[in-house]
Formats: structure tokens, C-alpha cells, sequence
């Protein structure tokens, strides 16, 4: 039994040596590196903006109860849904802001990373029976070709900092589906997107 366990610390060890030999050769970190960067200075940009024009241009919680007043919340988190399968169309950021007059904010957005968390199951799914659709394929891999080759390349680098930053999640998803991406993995990995809403959320709320 010790001697199992020994082996298997062992390869477990020897995957995180050739990964990270992988990733420092073929410029994985600086990939995962250069991401944050750009989270980071988006997220200076945006709280800048949305301060700037919350003070100065109107209120934005002014705007959000009249949305809650309007549009039940099933049918916000519905069109989040929606946007978030394959395409990803509209900015997880807007419905962020929608909740933030929610009752419970933080619940609204578990709810609505849960959507997009499962949005990016259903798109990886998609992705795979695209794959029988050959002009489908090729125009998923001509739309989005630069993250097909960063996909072959750096894979849940990818995944990861699409869940987590503004680049496109659920195209992302549908790529990995297509090129089937270990789905195990790919379920971890993307747990992240709950980091991008939460990350977003306590950052939105504290500028609004």
C-alpha cells in the first residue's frame, strides 16, 4: 500500500515537472502572466469608467431598479443564459451590475456564475458535436482561430483565463469541445468563472 502511494506521488510530481518545463519552454507563463496584466489594467479602466460615469453622467442605481422594476429576475438570468452559449454576445459585467440592487447580490451572483458555468458545459457539448458538421467546424476555427491555436497550445491555460479575464469564455468552451479537451479537467478549470464573477462583483460594488 506504501509502495502504491509512493508511486503515485511520484508521477504525480513528475506531471507537475514536465508541465511546468512545458509551460517555461513554450511561454506558457508568460501567456498566463500577460493575461492577469490585462485584467488587471481592465479592471482599473472599467471601475474608473463606471465611477466616473455613476458621479458625473447618471446613476447607475437608479438604472438597475428601474431594470428590477421592469424584468423579473428569471428573465435576466435566462438572457444571460442564452448569452452565454457559444458565443458569449453580451458582458457578463452588465448583469453584475443588474444585481447589485438585488435583496442578496452575492446569491444573484452565484446564480448567475452558475448559469455561465453551465453555458460553458453546454458549449463545450456543442463543440463536440460540431465536429460532425464540417462547415460548422471550419467556421468556429476561421472566427476564432487565434484561440484554437493558443487551445493547442497552452490548453487550460486558456480555459483558465478565459473563465477568469474578458476574453470570450463560451467560444473558448465550444473550441475545447471540439478539439476534446479532457472533460474532467475542463470541469475544474472552469470552475474559475466563479472567481471572474465574485472578483468582479466585490470590485463593482465597492466603486458603485
Amino acid at each position: 500500500m506504501k509502495h502504491q502511494t509512493k508511486n503515485k506521488s511520484r508521477r504525480f510530481w513528475q506531471i507537475i515537472k514536465t508541465t511546468h518545463r512545458f509551460y517555461k519552454i513554450s511561454g506558457g507563463y508568460r501567456f498566463l502572466i500577460d493575461g492577469f496584466k490585462k485584467l488587471g489594467l481592465i479592471l482599473i479602466i472599467f471601475g474608473s469608467l463606471i465611477w466616473l460615469i455613476n458621479q458625473y453622467i447618471f446613476d447607475f442605481e437608479a438604472i438597475t431598479t428601474w431594470m428590477n422594476s421592469k424584468f423579473h429576475w428569471s428573465g435576466m438570468v435566462l438572457l444571460l443564459g442564452a448569452s452565454e452559449i457559444v458565443t458569449g454576445i453580451l458582458p457578463p459585467d452588465l448583469f453584475i451590475l443588474w444585481a447589485s440592487e438585488m435583496d442578496s447580490p452575492y446569491l444573484m451572483i452565484f446564480s448567475l456564475a452558475s448559469i455561465s458555468y453551465l453555458g460553458g458545459i453546454l458549449s463545450y457539448h456543442i463543440g463536440q458535436r460540431i465536429n460532425h458538421f464540417p462547415r460548422v467546424q471550419k467556421w468556429i476555427n476561421s472566427r476564432f482561430d487565434e484561440q484554437s491555436k493558443q487551445l493547442k497550445k497552452f490548453g487550460g491555460l486558456l480555459i483558465f483565463l478565459s473563465a477568469l479575464t474578458p476574453l470570450p469564455f463560451p467560444p473558448v468552451c465550444t473550441i475545447s469541445g471540439i478539439f476534446n479537451y479532457n472533460f474532467r479537467l475542463f470541469l475544474i478549470i472552469s470552475l474559475s468563472r466563479f472567481m471572474r464573477f465574485f472578483l468582479y462583483a466585490i470590485f463593482i460594488f465597492g466603486v458603485i
